[in-house]
């Protein structure tokens, strides 16, 4: 014991130096650690809160009941301003949903493609994607056709 008393005397100052750096190295990384569950919790709130005023108003606005109509046909009765200014708004919402996804966000990337493919085939939306589409986000577009042309359920490489 008498050696190990002697190296604790001549070394007791680095031994708790070292002990404090560990110390505030697990504390940040620990607060870090908070901050970023505490950050995903906030975007899921910010994410659900938009989503909720986006289309809250959607079944009292008779001049969009046509978006999610199977059969709407856009070249008899084309997508009006009304449609295709809530259209726009609902793939900025998308978009967004993306980025937190893409971020490690509560939505993975597989539920915003099923999303994606689910509204994105109906006529009205696809008509103003399309039209809009080379004014957004390159990756986005990616992940976007790359939903739409992927079969539901297939684990393909996320854009």
């Amino acid at each position: 014991m008498g050696a190990f008393s002697s190296w604790v005397d001549g070394n007791w100052f680095n031994v708790v130096q070292t002990v404090g750096i560990i110390g505030s190295l697990w504390v940040a990384t620990a607060a870090a650690n908070r901050d970023a569950r505490s950050k995903g919790i906030e975007n899921l709130l910010s994410l659900s809160e938009h989503h909720r005023e986006l289309w809250k108003e959607m079944p009292c606005q008779n001049d969009l009941v046509r978006i999610f109509q199977p059969d709407a046909d856009t070249v008899l009765v084309p997508v009006t301003v009304a449609e295709a200014e809530f259209l726009n708004l609902v793939i900025v919402h998308f978009q967004t949903g993306w980025c937190i996804a893409k971020a490690g966000g509560p939505t993975t990337i597989a539920e915003m493609k099923a999303d994606v493919r689910s509204f994105f085939t109906l006529p009205l939306p696809r008509a103003v994607w399309e039209r809009t589409k080379h004014h957004r986000n390159k990756k986005f577009v990616g992940f976007v056709e790359n939903a739409l042309t992927s079969a539901p359920g297939k684990n393909q490489r996320s854009v």
